[in-house]
């Protein structure tokens, strides 16, 4: 077996050919001619990335994809959980090139995320902080839309968030973070003028922010203890044999009871802690009312989308502290501005 270790093949580009489907062919030899895919390779395929004329070649957007989804989420132990280094590495990797420079790059970025089963909060936010800087200072080829003057959320620009916002809670608790909601605080604030749907995302990002039950997404320890735990489970025999060893210290245990109906029973206890857990999150305490005052209004009177985002946490939570509620109260009654503590 080829030492994993191997750096890639090199891949001359003559200047006259740009990417081809032959270049593609070459470098798809030259990095998946090994064990495993390596930062040598990683920089081939960057290197071709960057090169002009790079995306007019679909099987290059394809290949580029591929590898880089393979070698920061599948090639890691256990597989599709992100680590903090690679997640690191990539962002580096994209911030040296001017941060996403490119369609290609952004749509490897939604595959990386969309296959990660745990994405840490930092490479979203990353993805998320890019397409702000697209639209408030009008670099638009690297989100897929045409240009036009900086300050404008266009549907394209939306739906980019939204991709992003998904992509990156797939196979998670869900939670929007605290960094990535005051991401679309300063698109709210910053653009002048905004595509209606980016009212409703808004709401729904800063309300899951606020209103949903806070858990770091599944790790890679967690997963392999899960593994561990199945490659180590035992038959009927052995699960009889060792709980009737443990009853004398777990007087509770129901000797009665079936393997079946005990995992029930686990997972009643788990619902209920999660319901629980559920009803307090969606309570808005005074820091979190605190947070939304200070973050709302900067130009006095409150956006559209914050207008949304007040009418959404008012229909949603069940217990709004007195400073938040107030402001909703005025607002429902047509009041326009915001008195900041």
């Amino acid at each position: 077996m080829i030492n994993s270790d191997l750096a890639a093949a090199p891949v001359t580009l003559p200047a006259d050919e740009g990417v081809s489907a032959a270049t593609v062919l070459r470098v798809r030899q030259a990095i998946y001619s090994h064990d495993r895919l390596t930062l040598s390779d990683m920089d081939l395929v960057f290197d071709v990335a960057r090169t002009p004329g790079s995306e007019q070649c679909a099987e290059w957007t394809s290949v580029f994809s591929e590898a880089l989804t393979d070698y920061v989420v599948h090639q890691n132990v256990p597989e599709d959980y992100i680590p903090q280094d690679k997640a690191d590495w990539l962002v580096a990797k994209l911030k040296a090139g001017g941060g996403i420079s490119s369609r290609a790059e952004f749509a490897m970025l939604i595959d990386v995320m969309t296959h990660g089963l745990g994405v840490p909060t930092s490479l979203s936010t990353f993805a998320l902080r890019e397409i702000a800087t697209a639209i408030l200072k009008g670099r638009r080829a690297a989100i897929g839309d045409d240009d036009h003057p900086a300050g404008v959320v266009t549907r394209t620009d939306v739906e980019a968030l939204r991709a992003v916002l998904y992509a990156a809670k797939t196979g998670t608790p869900g939670h929007v973070t605290r960094n990535e909601a005051e991401v679309f605080f300063e698109i709210a604030h910053g653009a002048s003028r905004i595509d209606p749907a980016f009212d409703e995302l808004f709401a729904r990002a800063v309300g899951n922010y606020l209103m949903a039950v806070s858990a770091d997404p599944p790790d890679a320890a967690d997963a392999l203890h899960f593994e561990k735990w199945l490659d180590e489970k035992e038959s009927l025999a052995g699960f009889w044999s060792r709980m009737l060893r443990r009853a004398p210290r777990a007087p509770s245990f129901n000797v009665l009871q079936s393997p079946g109906e005990a995992v029930e029973v686990d997972l009643a206890k788990r619902e209920s802690q999660e319901l629980m857990l559920r009803n307090e999150s969606e309570k808005i305490t005074n820091d979190e009312a605190a947070w939304v005052i200070a973050h709302l209004g900067r130009e006095s009177e409150l956006t559209s989308a914050e207008k949304r985002l007040l009418q959404f946490i008012g229909a949603e939570s069940p217990s709004i502290a007195p400073s938040l509620q107030a402001l909703i109260d005025r607002t429902n009654a047509g009041a326009m501005h915001v008195s900041q503590p």
